[in-house]
């Protein structure tokens, strides 16, 4: 989980209609759900270092060409309704 929701907020960052307050507020929330996952503290610490190297994995995806920003920020539009619920 940690993996795919950072690779999903990293390749977002990188769309131009995404604003770092947007990308900072995902993560905040995010970490938060990854970590109240965990089932103890060593596993909240490994999928926090997860999600860390994922949000870079997706900016290196978006400067590659593998992944279309646009589309990490749709998906980003989603997560943010999840959460707001």
């Amino acid at each position: 989980m940690a993996q795919t929701l950072g690779i999903v907020v990293g390749a977002a960052a990188c769309c131009e209609e995404v604003t770092e307050e947007r990308v900072s507020s995902v993560t905040t929330k995010l970490r938060q759900l990854v970590s109240a996952t965990a089932d103890d503290t060593a596993d909240a610490d490994a999928a926090d270092r997860e999600f860390s190297a994922a949000l870079e994995a997706g900016k290196t995806a978006v400067e590659s060409g593998r992944i279309d920003p646009h589309y990490a920020e749709a998906a980003l539009i989603e997560l943010e309704q999840q959460l707001s619920n």
